[in-house]
């Protein structure tokens, strides 16, 4: 089974969670991508991180790093970079502030000295209506980053993917519509509210 077949079990089994859920855009859907349950599970992260690179190597994108918005982000970069350090083809990490620092440095990227010039992939672990990936592209050229590629770990292709492709080498691991459809028995009930 490749890293890819394998991550979309433990998609389908650890996050995808049905039930009526408000979205951060406001919208009612009636399943929810928890991704984070299996981007930070120590075998999902791994299958992350893998899925990642191979997916950059289907693009043929070399990137001086990989970085996006914190939080959602957060996994896929670890994941991505420790896999890379395994591999032997060290692809080191960024992460974004949603607003630079107040103290210290000031910054609103973590991570990377000298951005200007640095050819950088952007991820996200939902794609839904694309602004938080926005976000961080946006912050990352601000600094004289050059986006190459923007990878989601689930689209849920609700617009924000098609927008992000007009302008960005845009791929996704997964589209929603491929893990809900072998999903028949794996996911979860939920009630209440959450965010995404």
């Amino acid at each position: 089974m490749s890293h890819r077949e394998e991550l979309a079990n433990l998609l389908r089994t650890k996050s995808l969670v049905r039930g009526e859920i408000t979205l951060s855009s406001g919208k009612k859907s009636n399943y929810y991508m928890d991704c984070k349950l299996t981007t930070l599970d120590p075998e999902g992260a791994l299958l992350t991180g893998y899925c990642v690179l191979e997916l950059l190597d289907e693009m043929g994108v070399k990137p001086d790093a990989i970085g996006g918005l914190s939080m959602g982000a957060d996994p896929l970069v670890t994941a991505a970079g420790v896999v890379s350090a395994i591999e032997k083809r060290p692809l080191p990490g960024f992460l974004v502030r949603k607003e630079a620092k107040k103290h210290g440095r000031q910054k609103q990227i973590e991570g990377m000295e000298n951005p200007r010039g640095k050819k950088v992939v952007i991820v996200d672990e939902v794609c839904t209506t694309g602004g938080s990936t926005q976000e961080a592209i946006d912050a990352a050229e601000r600094e004289g980053c050059e986006v190459v590629a923007v990878i989601s770990l689930v689209d849920r292709e609700e617009g924000g993917s098609e927008i992000l492709r007009q302008k960005y080498n845009y791929r996704s691991i997964f589209t929603a519509r491929e893990l809900l459809a072998e999903d028949s028995t794996s996911a979860r009930n939920v009630s209440g509210a959450a965010s995404h």
